[in-house]
């Protein structure tokens, strides 16, 4: 453990973290690891670490990044059993780095941040908490907030589908209890969960409806378990886990190009894709042109499967392309006229990105709501960390941050080191107030719109959750990450206020 980076007064700023997800749990090892701070209280609202792969216990969860590329550089782990590991695997391993770290006991559970507020009269945050189990509210004084509530948290229901009277759930609250075996069962959606759950209780449904609104690109998954002498190898030379998860890094890396607008290997990426179709679904050419997407590839998600499309084309599975107008007790009619009776209704329509940290409510400079003024245009962020109106406040895995190619663990990894470099200096120069200039904001802000234009997001309209209602991509890096990682390292304090 390092010696506290201290002020001149021997004290150090009280902190906030939001969140025990990968970004929480990163804050906190790195202020202890590399600051030697332990003054740092996390909130979670679960009563477990976890976040996203804590709350996300559908069948056939998983992760659809490598698991020696989705985790955390600085723990690897020479134990996972598959090259995309399943959820409870993902899960073991974040609660595992929490108990090396000992950071159970700086987590306080069942704890729902409502607001921070920042006072300018004393310059510091003021964070009302509220306690899930007996609903009593608390406010708390902090020199630092550091939010990592994640994006996919808050789950899209549509309000047409409350009218369903039947047994229901949505992907992101999966309710084990109901029972899907012989029944007609009906599922809305056709992204990255619908693409795992479908195989996953097609065998045991009568019947499986899928409800899909636009097709998705679809790859191979390149799944395989790790022999036991690989896992040997990598536990006792460290160094060839090392080198398999460059490897991993720099395939994925090469993946971005896919992306760029009007790009060979986006062209490459579809003919790949329609290759993969047909060779899954060889004998029924309506399915097919069912199953084709209709705009660019990379515009919305790419999904890696193996066993979706043979999932599709068994005998007892229907797709329905036309709009669901009515949802009746236990039916949905359609635009085309066609009513379908169900017996349970799963919905996999994603999640309320553009929500982003709602329902917290974060109050900044002036008062500004900042939740309000983000929706109104756009999130303003700098590097999606930081904002002229949110002093001391560090955002991670935040607007604009977010990948359509590689691991978003490394753009948390690089966010953190951002926020230590700042917080290290803010430290040294005796500062209790640290925030990006506004003219600095302003340019990098307008450098993503020009970034953006480059790539199959600012140039291809697909309603995807990337975008917002105006069509503005929020969720995105529009560069490379070895880009974002070269750029948030070479920090100039000079774009930043001390005082």
């Amino acid at each position: 453990m390092p010696k506290p980076v201290t002020y001149s007064d021997g004290n150090t700023p009280r902190i906030c973290i939001i969140g025990a997800g990968f970004s929480g749990l990163c804050a906190a090892i790195k202020l202890k690891t590399e600051l030697g701070l332990k003054t740092f209280v996390i909130y979670e609202g679960n009563d477990d670490v976890g976040g996203t792969w804590y709350s996300n216990t559908y069948p056939g969860c998983a992760c659809d990044v490598p698991s020696h590329l989705y985790s955390f550089s600085f723990e690897l782990n020479p134990d996972w059993s598959k090259n995309f590991s399943p959820q409870p695997e993902i899960l073991d391993y974040l609660r595992k780095v929490a108990r090396k770290y000992e950071l159970y006991s700086k987590i306080k559970f069942q704890t729902h941040v409502k607001s921070t507020t920042w006072d300018e009269s004393i310059r510091k945050w003021k964070v009302v908490l509220q306690n899930k189990l007996t609903n009593q509210e608390e406010e708390q004084i902090f020199d630092i907030v550091v939010s990592g509530p994640g994006a996919l948290r808050l789950p899209n229901i549509p309000n047409q589908f409350k009218s369903f009277q039947g047994p229901w759930c949505h992907s992101a609250e999966w309710d084990s209890s109901i029972d899907l075996n012989n029944k007609v069962v009906g599922i809305v959606g056709s992204g990255t969960s619908a693409v795992q759950i479908i195989p996953s209780i097609a065998p045991k449904v009568k019947e499986l409806h899928v409800f899909q609104r636009r097709s998705a690109w679809v790859l191979p998954r390149q799944q395989f378990e790790f022999p036991k002498f690989v896992k040997t190898l990598f536990s006792f030379i460290p160094f060839f886990m090392t080198l398999y998860r460059t490897f991993l890094y720099l395939s994925l890396e090469f993946r971005y190009y896919a992306f760029r607008a009007n790009s060979y290997f986006g062209k490459a990426a579809s003919k790949a894709s329609i290759k993969f179709l047909k060779a899954q679904i060889p004998d029924d050419s309506n399915l097919r042109q069912t199953l084709t997407p209709k705009f660019k590839f990379g515009c919305k998600r790419m999904l890696l499967t193996n066993d979706y499309y043979p999932a599709l084309n068994m005998p007892k599975t229907t797709i329905h392309t036309s709009t669901i107008t009515e949802v009746g007790d236990n039916s949905f009619t359609m635009e085309n006229g066609v009513t379908q009776k169900l017996d349970v209704l799963i919905l996999a329509t994603g999640f309320l990105v553009q929500d982003f940290f709602a329902p917290l409510q974060i109050i900044g400079k002036d008062s500004a709501n900042i939740l309000q003024k983000w929706k109104q245009s756009q999130p303003r962020l700098y590097y999606g960390i930081v904002s002229s109106e949110t002093p001391n406040h560090f955002t991670l895995l935040g607007p604009n941050t977010a990948l359509g190619h590689n691991t978003v663990v490394f753009m948390i990894e690089c966010q953190v080191d951002f926020m230590i470099n700042l917080l290290r200096e803010m430290i040294n120069r005796d500062s209790k107030f640290v925030a990006v200039k506004e003219h600095v904001e302003e340019e990098y802000m307008e450098s993503m719109k020009t970034k953006m234009t480059e790539t199959v997001w600012g140039t291809e309209k697909c309603g995807s959750w990337y975008a917002n209602n105006a069509g503005i991509i929020t969720a995105l890096w529009p560069k490379n990450c070895t880009s974002y990682w070269r750029e948030t390292k070479a920090l100039d304090f000079a774009k930043f206020k001390f005082e």
